[in-house]
């Protein structure tokens, strides 16, 4: 079956890493698994041989059709859709792991959807392109997302996997990713919609000094426990919230 490089479909083929990635999801007997993108159910078929019930989000039709003819003796369901305009109001699990082999393309999107959502969730474990998982999970530095998924979430890079472990092979590294949330900031959960509207400011141009966000915003009179002349990436997440605060009086 020919792959589609629009829907980002590099298949994962290397059954040490394949192993590797199932025994990482920690799935028992009672587990309910979403797995986005399963493709070809290579991590599939390991999947739901241990999990209580398994439900798929497959774009590609010819595969959702392969994967339901596949497991239809199992507890497994496939929802032939994008998984980014799913409505996860209508997932029925309780508290499922959620798990998948991530399009490049679009894996921010769906990260972002989930940690966003009220889905309740037990961890999520995706692999990504290694350069957004750097992204997610910087060493010393911010980011606009790293700040965003940090509101809900804890989030750890557990192991590389090289471009030969694809089909067919990508350019660049995977790196596989868990995702727990952390109720830390959850007072700030329902200011997210403004703090969201700081960070696309703030983030808009990183190379500036964060003065000139502060000034567009009309917050630059402030006084703030950080120095001005500072970049967006150099703020840490509490900085953010003071900047949220007065935000939050001036609206």
């Amino acid at each position: 079956m020919k792959l589609r490089k629009s829907l980002g479909q590099n298949f994962l083929h290397d059954a040490v890493f394949l192993e590797k990635i199932y025994k990482s999801f920690g799935i028992s007997s009672k587990s309910e698994v979403i797995e986005i993108g399963a493709g070809d159910g290579a991590l599939t078929q390991l999947i739901v041989e241990q999990a209580k019930d398994t439900l798929a989000y497959e774009i590609d039709k010819r595969f959702a059709s392969k994967l339901a003819k596949n497991f239809e003796k199992k507890a497994f369901q496939v929802e032939c859709t994008d998984f980014l305009s799913a409505n996860l109001k209508k997932v029925k699990f309780s508290n499922p792991i959620i798990v998948g082999n991530l399009p490049y393309n679009v894996s921010s999107q769906i990260i972002l959807k989930i940690v966003e959502s009220n889905l309740n969730f037990k961890s999520c474990i995706f692999l990504i392109q290694k350069e957004l998982a750097n992204r997610f999970v910087p060493k010393n530095k911010s980011t606009k997302i790293s700040i965003q998924s940090k509101i809900f979430t804890k989030i750890e890079k557990l192991f590389d996997i090289p471009p030969e472990a694809f089909n067919p092979e990508p350019k660049v590294f995977s790196t596989l990713i868990k995702i727990v949330p952390n109720k830390r900031y959850e007072k700030f959960h329902n200011s997210y919609p403004a703090l969201k509207k700081i960070l696309s400011i703030c983030f808009q141009n990183p190379r500036k000094q964060i003065k000139h966000a502060l000034k567009q915003m009309e917050l630059d009179e402030k006084v703030y426990s950080f120095d001005n002349v500072l970049r967006a990436e150099d703020l840490e997440i509490n900085h953010y919230f003071e900047i949220l605060k007065y935000y939050e009086n001036k609206i």
